[in-house]
C-alpha cells in the first residue's frame, strides 16, 4: 500500500485514498492526471473496494487507453494472466457492449462502414461538398454527438452560431442521405454504435442491469471533452449509482467545434449528487516562466486558473514578432539553431512547432528543412510503426476494418490515420487466406512501409499536440486572426480559442518560444490579442519581497485627520479585487511602483493609462481608474510629506 502512495503529493494522494462516492478531480496540465487514475484503480484493487472485472476505465483515445493499460499492469493491475480492468474508448467499448449483446441474442453484428468519405461523396450528389467530403463529415460528426437529427439539424446552427462550409439547409439534406444511405447499405458508423447501446439499456431494463452489475465502478479520463452522446452512454452506465470516479480539466476544453460540451463537466457534480471535488494544482512539466505566461493567456477567459509550478525554473519566454508569414517562418529555423546548443548531442528529439491551423505546415516545413532542420519522417515514421503495431493485434477482418473506422472517425494522429488509410488499401486486395492484423503487418513488412526511426523536431497542429509535452515549444502564428481564429464567432467559441492558447502554450516544458507576422498573406496580423502583455518571465523572489516591503510602507503611511481613505488606498483596494476576481496575485495586475505613478496622475481619458498597462487592458480597467482618480470634494491630495 505504502508503495502505491510513494512519491504522491498531498493533493495526489488525496485523490488516490478518497472514499469510494462520487468524485470529481480538476487535473491541471502537468498534474499528473493519469498517474493519479491508474493510482486510484490501483489502490480500490489493493483494499479491497473494488475487482479488477467490475472496473470500467473509459478514455479518449487509443493511445491514452494503452498507456493507462500499461501502467496498470505496472502496478500489477491486469497483468498476463489475471482478470483486469476494461480499458477503452467510449467508441470501443461501445461496439464490445453491442457486439455481446447481439452474440447472446444470435443476431448478427452490424457491418462498420469503412469508407466513410465515398459515402458521404455520395451523399453530396452533385454539391460541392462532394469534393471535401471530410468537411461534410464533420458537421454530422457534430450532430450526431449532441444528438441533433437531420431535420434540426439547420436550427442547431443557428441556435449555436456554429460557422459551417456551406448552407446550413443544404448540409441538413445532405446529412439526410447519409443516413439513409446508411440504412440502404445496412452499415453503422461509430456513433451509431453509442447510440444502439444507449437505446437498448433505456428500453431495456434487465439488460442495463446486467451491464451495471458488471460495470459497478466507474472511471473516466479528459471528461471536459464529453460531448452529449458520450454523456448519455456514461449516464446509462452509471445508473445513478455513486462510484465514480472522473477526472479532467476545464482549462483543457478544446473540442466544442466538434461537438463536445464542457458544461457537462462543469455540472457534474449538480448531476452526481454529494459529490467530492478535489484539485490537482500543481504543475510538475512546466517552468515557472511558462506557467505564468499561460496563466496569462488563460485568465482572459475569466475562469478560475489553478496552476501553479513546482519545478525550477528555465530561460525566459521569449516573444518575436516579424513582418510576414515568411519572415516567421525563416526566424523559427533560427531561434532553433540558437536553442540548439544547449539541448545536448541529439537537440530535435524533443522540439516541437505548433500552428493553429494546417495551412501554415508548408511554409515553417520549407524553412526548417533549408536549415538543414529535420522534420516529419523521423517521428512520422516511429509512429507509422507504433500504428501498426496496434493494427496487427486485431485478430479478424472485422476487427481490423473497425480499428481502421474508428481510428480515421476520431484519431487526429496524422500516423495512426495514415495506417487506417492503408488497412482499407490492404482489405481492398482481396487477399487470400486469413485476413487479420497479423497478415496486414505482413503485407506492411513485405512493402517497406515501416522505416527505421530518427529524431527530428515535430510539426503539427494546437489540437493534435493536446496530452504530449516536449522540452521546447514554438508556438508559431500567435496573432490575430489566428488566435482566437477568425471562426470563432459565438463568445464559447472566443472562450475555446483561448483555453486552444493555453493548451499550446503548456506543452513547453523548458524553452517556450512564441512567434508571429505582422502580415500573413493579404491579411494584417499583430500579435494576438490573447497575448498582449505577455510576460517574459515570471516574478522572481526578489520581485515578491520588494512588493511586500512595498505594501509595508504604504500600511505605515499616515491616515488624514478624518480617517478617510487616500487616492493611493483606493488603487491599492481596487488592485486587490481585480487581482481576486482575476484569480491573480495583485502584482500581476500592476506593481506597486505602477499604483505610485497613477496616484500622481491627472487623466482625462482611458488613453491615458495606456503608458502603464498598454492599450487593450487600459480599455479594460481605464473606466475603473478615471472613477477612481476623478476629483472630488471628499478625496485628499496623495503628497504624503
Amino acid at each position: 500500500m505504502n508503495e502505491l502512495l510513494r512519491g504522491l503529493d498531498a493533493q495526489q494522494r488525496d485523490a488516490v485514498t478518497c472514499p469510494p462516492s462520487a468524485t470529481v478531480v480538476h487535473a491541471g496540465a502537468g498534474s499528473g492526471k493519469t498517474r493519479v487514475l491508474t493510482h486510484r484503480i490501483a489502490y480500490r484493487v489493493a483494499t479491497g473496494s473494488a475487482l479488477p472485472e467490475n472496473i470500467l476505465a473509459i478514455t479518449f483515445t487509443r493511445e491514452a487507453a494503452g498507456e493507462m493499460r500499461r501502467r496498470l499492469a505496472g502496478l500489477g493491475i491486469g497483468a498476463r494472466g489475471s482478470m483486469g480492468p476494461t480499458v477503452g474508448t467510449f467508441h470501443a467499448v461501445a461496439l464490445a457492449l453491442l457486439r455481446q449483446r447481439l452474440t447472446d441474442l444470435g443476431q448478427l453484428v452490424p457491418n462498420i462502414v469503412h469508407n466513410r468519405n465515398a459515402l458521404a461523396t455520395s451523399a453530396a450528389g452533385a454539391h460541392f461538398l462532394a469534393q471535401r467530403p471530410r468537411d461534410l463529415l464533420m458537421e454530422i460528426d457534430w450532430a450526431h454527438a449532441r444528438m441533433i437529427e437531420p431535420a434540426d439539424y439547420a436550427a442547431a446552427v443557428k441556435r449555436n452560431q456554429r460557422s459551417v462550409p456551406a448552407p446550413a439547409a443544404d448540409i441538413a439534406e445532405m446529412f439526410k442521405q447519409y443516413e439513409a444511405l446508411k440504412k440502404k447499405r445496412q452499415v453503422v458508423d461509430l456513433d451509431d454504435l453509442l447510440a444502439r447501446v444507449v437505446s437498448d439499456m433505456q428500453n431495456d431494463a434487465a439488460y442495463a442491469e446486467v451491464v451495471r452489475w458488471r460495470f459497478r465502478h466507474l472511471f473516466v479520463d479528459e471528461a471536459q471533452d464529453m460531448n452529449p452522446l458520450q454523456y448519455a452512454l456514461f449516464t446509462a452506465i452509471r445508473g445513478g449509482r455513486p462510484d465514480v470516479f472522473v477526472v479532467g480539466d476545464p482549462l483543457q476544453a478544446i473540442y466544442g467545434w466538434n461537438g463536445a460540451d464542457r458544461m457537462l463537466f462543469d455540472t457534474l457534480p449538480d448531476q452526481l449528487g454529494q459529490t467530492t471535488i478535489l484539485k490537482l494544482p500543481n504543475n510538475y512539466r512546466c517552468s515557472p516562466h511558462i506557467v505564468h505566461a499561460a496563466r496569462h493567456a488563460a485568465k482572459q477567459s475569466g475562469e478560475p486558473v489553478d496552476i501553479v509550478a513546482v519545478r525550477e525554473d528555465g530561460p525566459p519566454v521569449q516573444l518575436v514578432g516579424f513582418d510576414t508569414a515568411e519572415k516567421e517562418a525563416s526566424g523559427i529555423a533560427q531561434l532553433l539553431w540558437k536553442y540548439a546548443p544547449t539541448a545536448g548531442a541529439d537537440p530535435w528529439s524533443s522540439v516541437a512547432v505548433l500552428v493553429r491551423t494546417n495551412n501554415q505546415v508548408a511554409a515553417i516545413a520549407k524553412e526548417l528543412k533549408k536549415a538543414g532542420i529535420p522534420i516529419g519522417s523521423s517521428k512520422q515514421s516511429a509512429d507509422i510503426t507504433a500504428a501498426i503495431g496496434l493494427a496487427a493485434q486485431c485478430g479478424s477482418r472485422n476487427a481490423l476494418a473497425t480499428w481502421a473506422a474508428d481510428t480515421l472517425a476520431e484519431s487526429m494522429d496524422e500516423a495512426e490515420r495514415e495506417v487506417a488509410a492503408m488497412v482499407f488499401e490492404f482489405l481492398h486486395l482481396d487477399q487470400p487466406g486469413v485476413v487479420d492484423g497479423r497478415a496486414f503487418n505482413a503485407w506492411t513488412t513485405a512493402n517497406h512501409i515501416s522505416k527505421a526511426a530518427e529524431s527530428g523536431v515535430d510539426l503539427l497542429t494546437f489540437h493534435g499536440a493536446k496530452g504530449r509535452e516536449w522540452n521546447c515549444v514554438v508556438v508559431a502564428g500567435a496573432e490575430s486572426g489566428l488566435l482566437p481564429h477568425g471562426s470563432a464567432i459565438s463568445a464559447d467559441a472566443k472562450k475555446e480559442e483561448i483555453r486552444l492558447a493555453y493548451v499550446a502554450l503548456t506543452r513547453a516544458a523548458n524553452q517556450l518560444f512564441v512567434t508571429y507576422a505582422e502580415k500573413r498573406g493579404t491579411r494584417n496580423g499583430g500579435l494576438s490579442p490573447l497575448l498582449e502583455g505577455l510576460p517574459k518571465r515570471a516574478p522572481s523572489p526578489e520581485d515578491l519581497a520588494r512588493e511586500e516591503a512595498a505594501a509595508a510602507v504604504r500600511a505605515a503611511m499616515p491616515r488624514t485627520s478624518s480617517g478617510q481613505p487616500t487616492i493611493l488606498d483606493k488603487l491599492t483596494t481596487w488592485r486587490r479585487h481585480l487581482a481576486r476576481s482575476s484569480n491573480l496575485a495583485p502584482h500581476e495586475i500592476c506593481s506597486d511602483a505602477d499604483l505610485m505613478e497613477l496616484s500622481a496622475m491627472t487623466p482625462t481619458s482611458v488613453e491615458d493609462f495606456a503608458q502603464i498597462f498598454g492599450d487593450l487592458t487600459a480599455q479594460r480597467v481605464g473606466p475603473a481608474l478615471l472613477e477612481i482618480l476623478a476629483i472630488n470634494s471628499g478625496l485628499i491630495d496623495t503628497n504624503i510629506a
